[in-house]
């Protein structure tokens, strides 16, 4: 009577099994070359550096990026340490491993390969194809075509003990499934992290600056405030010596803005010697730093920017920005109200605000009171002014500033013939006021000023 053959496959003899490992480890190091070259022409490619110059996005921290390397390159040290062995078992897992880790990227390369002609196609599409993208997908498809060879090798020497080389595939897929559930949170946080860190770095850099307006502002609204209470006398000559019936504090305190110095002054009528105007400055204490421009404000309660102080090799131009005007939206309410008459009411200016018409506005939508023909915003109330009897085709606007001396000074009206008016009092602007100055409606350099802070 025979005995029962043995259903266990044939195991491949030493020299044949020392063969398929060379094989598995040549896989190996070509992965490992195609993976650097990869990351290398990805880190070169045009679309890359485009994106680092105008993302405004803070730089991922490197620690993500090395965490990200460390569980990548996991696998490839673990199998390459396991096949090392002179043990079938060790070298049954380590090619377990292989074919788990480079087995997951065949089954995930469609996706990989979808993504990377849509990046190339975007960037031939924009201009010249990015021959740093092309060559990083041609880099892929090798990857592809070495993975299939190392999943194809490891699966033969896995029919030295098929247990250990199951086991070490489905260990390898549960480390790879949870690994990149858990460092994805990670890095996410890693990101946040990173995002807040700049924003502080942007609000300190910029405090000062802030902080110097902000000052600039006050002073000028304690000046205007009391200047309209007494219009006819002038205004002080000093800073330090003001009428004790003032109600505000406009000596300077001693280092109160860093990096910025302050300086008040006063501008006399050649004819009488009265002092009729002001000047208040603040300029940087040093050229060439970003956030640092000198800034000028006089009785107009118009800031002024010498832009861009900051660079050193570009001629820097007086100019409004930004300007009280595009702060109220009043120009972005008249632009909506022309339009919505263009299209929609034949001609003829609306009775009331309406959602349409107010549902655009530039960065805040105020809310609208007094049946929707008065709008209040966070810094600026302003009125609608429907048409006259007797004049139906005009309208008028009146936009007042709410935190005088604050954040704005300037309050606007836009008269029934079309004209703006503007004034820098704490009251509504009439058509007694004068019209606002070209460069504070549209950014232009402003050519009445004369003024060189260096």
């Amino acid at each position: 009577m025979s005995s029962p053959s043995n259903p266990t496959a044939a195991k491949p003899s030493a020299p044949t099994l020392t063969s398929r490992t060379i094989q598995l480890r040549t896989g190996l190091v070509a992965a490992f070359l195609a993976t650097c070259a990869f990351f290398f022409f990805w880190a070169v490619s045009a679309a890359l550096h485009h994106d680092r110059a105008n993302d405004g996005r803070a730089s991922v921290p490197a620690w993500i990026f090395l965490l990200g390397i460390a569980f990548l390159l996991a696998p490839y040290i673990i199998s390459w340490f396991l096949i090392s062995r002179r043990e079938q078992k060790s070298i049954a897992m380590g090619a377990g491993v292989a074919c788990g880790f480079f087995g997951a990227f065949v089954l995930v390369s469609p996706y990989a390969f979808m993504a990377m002609f849509f990046f190339v196609g975007m960037s031939a599409w924009n201009g010249p194809p990015d021959l740093g993208l092309m060559a990083a997908g041609v880099t892929l498809l090798a990857y592809m075509v070495i993975s299939l060879w190392i999943v194809w090798s490891a699966f033969k020497i896995g029919k030295v003990q098929w247990d250990a080389f199951g086991a070490a595939v489905g260990v390898t897929a549960f480390y790879l499934y949870f690994g990149v559930q858990s460092l994805m949170p990670i890095a996410n946080r890693g990101q946040m992290h990173a995002e807040q860190k700049k924003v502080q770095n942007e609000m300190d850099l910029y405090k000062p600056a802030i902080l110097a307006r902000e000052t600039i502002i006050g002073l000028t609204a304690c000046l205007l405030r009391n200047h309209m209470l007494h219009p006819e006398a002038e205004y002080p000559a000093s800073l330090n010596l003001v009428p004790a019936d003032w109600a505000c504090q406009t000596k300077f305190a001693t280092d109160a803005i860093p990096e910025f110095t302050l300086n008040y002054a006063p501008q006399k009528d050649a004819a009488t010697g009265r002092v009729t105007d002001f000047q208040l400055t603040a300029t940087p204490g040093k050229k060439g730093i970003r956030g640092r421009e000198p800034l000028l404000i006089d009785s107009r309660g118009i800031v002024f920017v010498d832009y861009p102080w900051e660079m050193e090799n570009v001629t820097a131009k007086v100019m409004v920005m930004p300007s009280d005007l595009s702060n109220s939206q009043m120009d972005f309410l008249k632009f909506n109200l022309d339009r919505y008459i263009k299209g929609k009411t034949n001609g003829l200016p609306p009775a009331t605000i309406n959602a349409d018409i107010d549902g655009s506005a530039a960065y805040e939508t105020p809310i609208m009171e007094d049946g929707h023909t008065r709008l209040e915003a966070r810094d600026y109330e302003t009125l609608y002014f429907p048409p006259r009897a007797g004049d139906p085709n005009r309208f008028a606007l009146s936009t007042q500033c709410k935190r005088y001396g604050e954040i704005c000074l300037r309050s606007y009206f836009f008269d029934y013939d079309g004209s703006m008016h503007a004034t820098a009092e704490p009251r509504a602007a009439t058509a007694d006021d004068p019209a606002p100055p070209r460069c504070e409606k549209v950014a232009s350099e402003c050519e009445d000023i004369i003024w060189d802070p260096i």
